[in-house]
């Protein structure tokens, strides 16, 4: 079984780079046969990876990065006998985080080249997969603004991310949207944030749905209506913990198959991949992917 290691070296403030040697010590201490390919550009991951598939059809793949390592180097693996795995040198990792505590990338290493690959579901959203969860509304404003603020001289890091915050609440939009969740319509007249969450976590350890299981065959569905700023700034630490399903304003379903249609133009954010539409439509793609699971 070859082993082939997609390297983002860019993620992580440069930490997918700095891991390279472990990786090659350990796989030559266990006479594991191996290649490590190193990204040059955006979207160059799912070409690396589908042109050794095509040589190897049952590889198993490694992103060395982040959740958005993770969804760049899916696009090039849905579909085929390959497995996915993710050795976690991002800034969020939040996938991992459903299957392990263990988010430290050298002690994590030297299980998971040795862990069996397991079917998890993985989702389609128009025309492109993910694996985590996507959303719309408000906290795609907050990345939209984050990476407006970026480009900006002395806005790096969490001080841009507070300035995406604070931009997307002095610009605050609530927008009407209509849900299709498998056969139940629901209308929203204002909408804050609707989230679709195969695994549990995001935003770097936000816990938006507790429950979700990304082996069980649903996608958990949760949609908060609008909300005035002030409620807002009180309503994102619940959803940092959980505890915001039970909250009157928040509608939770759990299906396998979403459409959403808006008037509006809506910032939508998949595992990273941010975009702009007044519509989506998700499918649940059961046991749709070999991922290679860490040990707990």
């Amino acid at each position: 079984m070859k082993h082939l290691f997609i390297v983002n070296p860019v993620a992580g403030k440069g930490k997918s780079a700095k891991i390279i040697p472990q990786i090659k010590l350990l796989m030559e201490k266990n006479s594991l046969p191996y290649k490590i390919e190193i990204t040059k550009a955006p979207k160059h991951a799912p070409e690396i990876a589908a042109s050794y598939i095509h040589k190897f059809p049952n590889i198993r793949i490694y992103a060395v990065g982040g959740d958005g390592t993770l969804n760049e180097v899916l696009q090039g693996v849905a579909g085929s006998n390959a497995s996915l795995g993710v050795v976690p040198t991002g800034t969020g990792n939040d996938f991992l985080k459903t299957f392990c505590s263990q988010t430290d990338p050298y002690k994590l290493l030297p299980s998971l080249i040795q862990a069996e690959a397991a079917p998890v579901d993985m989702c389609k959203m128009n025309d492109r997969y993910f694996l985590n969860i996507a959303s719309a509304g408000f906290d795609a404003d907050v990345v939209a603004n984050t990476q407006y603020l970026k480009k900006l001289p002395y806005m790096k890091g969490k001080f841009a991310y507070i300035g995406g915050i604070l931009l997307s609440l002095i610009r605050l939009k609530n927008v009407s949207a209509t849900f299709y969740l498998d056969d139940e319509k629901i209308e929203m007249q204002s909408m804050l944030l609707s989230i679709f969450a195969n695994g549990k976590y995001y935003g770097g350890g936000m816990l938006p749905a507790p429950d979700a299981k990304p082996d069980d065959g649903y996608l958990d569905v949760c949609i908060i209506r609008g909300l005035k700023r002030l409620k807002i700034l009180r309503f994102f630490p619940r959803l940092i913990k959980g505890t915001h399903i039970n909250m009157s304003e928040v509608t939770f379903r759990r299906c396998r198959t979403i459409t959403m249609e808006s008037p509006d133009l809506v910032h939508i954010n998949a595992d990273g991949e941010l975009f702009e539409s007044h519509a989506l439509s998700i499918t649940l793609i059961q046991k749709g992917l070999m991922f290679i699971k860490p040990m707990p």
